[in-house]
């Protein structure tokens, strides 16, 4: 009796492992995946807010390194982050379809994004000199830094002009 129990449930057990198996083998394994915007206006919302507490945390830090409250090399770690989250947000904004009348907001914004991109690399060429002699002359560095820190509000104003009503 104990034998025909055993076979029994060994049976049941079996039958649903199979039945388990089959039913994931005919899920479809290549459904396209679709990123669905809820909003353009908030999504660049989002990304704008994100932006200026990065590039204000930026700014932040480069003058603590200036001002020798921080290291350089800790400087340099903090711009490699900033950096890394500047592309990744290049990247949301290149990734899903915007509409038609928003493309240009989203556009000018990259713009914003990559000029901040390129002040962050000519902070750390900064750090990298202050890294390597604490007393080198860094003020026609420093007065190049400025045009960057232009260009990307300028793309910004653009991103805001370029919004739809």
């Amino acid at each position: 009796m104990q034998s025909k129990k055993g076979f029994i449930i060994t049976g049941i057990a079996l039958a649903a492992i199979t039945a388990g198996s089959f039913a994931i083998w005919m899920i479809p394994q290549n459904a396209p995946t679709n990123i669905v915007m809820s909003s353009p206006k908030d999504q660049l919302d989002s990304l704008v807010d994100q932006y200026k507490a990065i590039s204000d945390s930026d700014k932040e830090e480069f003058d603590k390194m200036i001002s020798s409250q921080i290291t350089a090399e800790n400087y340099l770690v903090i711009a490699d982050v900033s950096s890394s989250q500047i592309r990744g947000m290049i990247i949301s904004i290149t990734a899903p379809d915007v509409p038609g009348n928003w493309k240009s907001s989203y556009e000018s914004f990259g713009e914003a994004l990559k000029a901040h991109n390129t002040y962050l690399r000519e902070t750390t060429v900064i750090a990298q000199k202050l890294k390597d002699n604490p007393s080198t002359d860094i003020s026609q560095d420093k007065a190049n830094l400025e045009k960057f820190i232009i260009q990307a509000q300028e793309a910004l104003d653009a991103s805001n002009k370029a919004r739809p009503a």
